[in-house]
């Protein structure tokens, strides 16, 4: 009973990594540097190089992985739409308040754009103050 509980993990344990093998290859993926540290939905990412990921669930719901030398991230857009024309692969950073947020993701190979939240005005802190927008351009791979 022993060896058929062993076998029975180690099978479960096989199927959970050829599955995420093949989530991970059905992936749309890109790279950037990020000049600056910025957040994205709930992650932040410092400045450098990161790849970000888009992996095709068949639920619909879409997850973005970001991905660096140092962690994975992960973080979900708000809404998306697909893309009316081909474009390139570009991340749409706004300075708010002296902080860096991505708020949009167009992802070409993807054929969507997804956007991100960023911080709203409230009573405690007063008005938001858009200072400037930075497009980072996005290597499809």
């Amino acid at each position: 009973m022993e060896s058929k509980t062993k076998r029975m993990f180690r099978v479960t344990a096989l199927a959970a990594a050829v599955g995420l093998g093949a989530l991970q290859m059905s992936a749309q993926q890109g790279t950037f540097n990020l000049p600056v540290a910025a957040h994205w939905g709930n992650a932040v990412l410092q400045p450098g190089e990161h790849s970000v990921r888009i992996p095709i669930a068949p639920s619909g719901q879409k997850l973005v992985y970001l991905l660096s030398d140092r962690n994975t991230q992960m973080t979900v857009p708000l809404s998306s739409e697909p893309l009316t024309q081909s474009g390139r692969s570009y991340l749409h950073l706004v300075k708010i308040n002296g902080t860096y947020y991505v708020d949009a993701y167009q992802s070409e190979i993807n054929g969507a754009k997804f956007f991100f939240p960023k911080p709203k005005a409230n009573r405690t802190a007063g008005p938001i103050a858009e200072e400037e927008s930075t497009i980072i351009s996005v290597a499809s791979n």
